[in-house]
């Protein structure tokens, strides 16, 4: 559930990351362009109209048995023909780690599972506060180069269940944001059936911030499980690396 720019952002991160070894580290600048998409990748789905269980492997209201990702090799045995299609699943495989994380320690526990706030409803505009928080913070950080390096990535056939063409409108979608501006209140407004005004009202005002998302979900909280997403999405790339070496 965390945005395509958060997800940029973690696999900026990975490409530097003296604990990703030399070599993997060297493959993934490389083919920085098709590791880029497959940290987005998956969510597709939000401009081809994919059901979002066919592109993440796991639902909601149902217990993840194995890691997405595993379902996903399990059930499309994808076999990268070369280093540019394996540095896209590793960003696939990065993507549906941090959002296993994302629902199972701050989705479910935090927003599902708890009763606060007016209702279910509200609960789930300051989720997607949250991730406009989140999103907001993450866009300021991204590097100058993400955008032509993401408008380079040329899918060939590297997944069974997203057409090509799906994947290229999704990179052009993106990365025409981090050319111009972002949209995502307006994409997280449609979700929460909220004006992108009702979104700056809440992120633009500390007391509201305070009183209607922090005092209920922690930043601290919020903060230790990003580093838990980061390191799990990190472990869990590394693991299907080698896998596929």
């Amino acid at each position: 559930m965390p945005t395509p720019f958060n997800h940029l952002r973690v696999a900026q991160q990975l490409l530097k990351d003296p604990d990703v070894p030399p070599g993997t580290r060297h493959l993934l600048q490389v083919e920085r362009s098709a590791f880029l998409l497959g940290n987005i990748a998956a969510d597709a789905r939000v401009s081809s109209g994919l059901p979002r269980a066919e592109t993440h492997f796991y639902q909601y209201d149902q217990p993840m048995i194995e890691h997405p990702w595993q379902v996903m090799l399990s059930r499309y045995p994808i076999m990268a023909t070369n280093e540019v299609q394996q540095a896209f699943i590793a960003g696939y495989v990065a993507h549906l780690s941090m959002d296993e994380l994302w629902t199972t320690e701050i989705l479910l526990p935090l927003f599902f599972e708890r009763e606060w706030g007016i209702d279910r409803g509200y609960r789930f505009f300051m989720l997607n506060v949250l991730l406009a928080y989140l999103d907001e913070r993450d866009y300021g950080h991204l590097e100058g180069w993400q955008a032509d390096a993401l408008f380079a990535a040329r899918p060939d056939h590297w997944l069974p269940f997203i057409p090509d063409p799906d994947l290229c409108a999704w990179r052009d979608l993106v990365a025409q944001q981090l050319v111009n501006e972002s949209q995502t209140l307006s994409i997280l407004g449609a979700r929460a059936r909220r004006t992108p005004e009702e979104f700056r009202a809440v992120l633009d005002s500390p007391s509201k911030m305070q009183a209607d998302l922090w005092d209920n979900v922690p930043p601290d909280a919020v903060q230790q499980v990003e580093r838990h997403m980061y390191t799990f999405a990190r472990e869990q790339m590394l693991v299907y690396l080698d896998s596929s070496a």
